[in-house]
């Protein structure tokens, strides 16, 4: 008898790949990339974040999808110019659930999530999810998707002054080591919506947070006995 269980496979594809040049420094990216989340986000990860084909495309299991959007805010910068289609499904995986090896798993969670990966190739959005609640799920996917384009539309400049600003914290710090001046990193933070947007991420990550115990509190209530 084979065993099954639900979890959260999320799927991520690189746009436009055969337009990438140096092909070998953009796999090391990504190799760093999941890297970064296994270690990040260890607690939340079942089957850790691999490169699953060449350089198109990376996948991992999820065991708690709380903090997912933070996984994805941190593919999209750090892969930034390039941009990744992703998808998020819940749903069974039947084959190798114990290896610990995304690359060896299979089931209806993947094939899902595989072909929202397709369905996604023929939009310009850059996020597919389908997890319980078909409303909520295309909530999420709206917000998340709007945010994604909104990020990928900001200026170099713009990006620079917005990290530099959640490192530091502090406007005239951010204008003396770019050398600029503490009016214009207030004038970038405001145009870019960059506190509007940070309030609606926690807002966002509260919706994911009590997703995910909606979701334990459901299969807690199918368990036998």
């Amino acid at each position: 008898m084979s065993v099954k269980q639900k979890l959260f496979v999320l799927l991520g594809d690189v746009v436009s790949s055969r337009q990438i040049v140096d092909r070998d420094r953009f796999q090391s990216r990504l190799a760093e990339l999941c890297s970064r989340i296994n270690t990040e986000y260890a607690n939340d990860i079942y089957a850790p974040f691999k490169g699953l084909k060449g350089l198109d495309e990376i996948g991992g299991v999820l065991k708690d999808i709380s903090n997912v959007f933070n996984i994805i805010i941190l593919i999209s910068e750090t892969l930034h110019p390039c941009k990744m289609r992703c998808s998020l499904v819940y749903d069974f995986i039947d084959t190798a659930l114990d290896s610990g090896d995304v690359a060896k798993m299979d089931g209806p969670a993947f094939h899902r999530a595989s072909k929202a990966i397709l369905e996604l190739k023929e939009t310009e959005l850059l996020i597919r999810i389908a997890v319980e609640d078909e409303v909520l799920d295309k909530i999420l996917v709206g917000e998340i998707n709007l945010m994604l384009l909104n990020n990928a539309a900001r200026t170099p400049k713009q990006r620079k002054i917005i990290n530099e600003y959640e490192l530091i914290k502090n406007q005239a710090e951010v204008a003396d080591k770019l050398g600029l001046s503490q009016q214009y990193v207030s004038m970038t933070l405001k145009r870019s919506r960059w506190k509007v947007l940070k309030d609606l991420e926690e807002e966002l990550n509260w919706s994911l947070h009590s997703y995910q115990k909606r979701i334990e509190r459901k299969e807690d209530r199918s368990m036998p006995g």
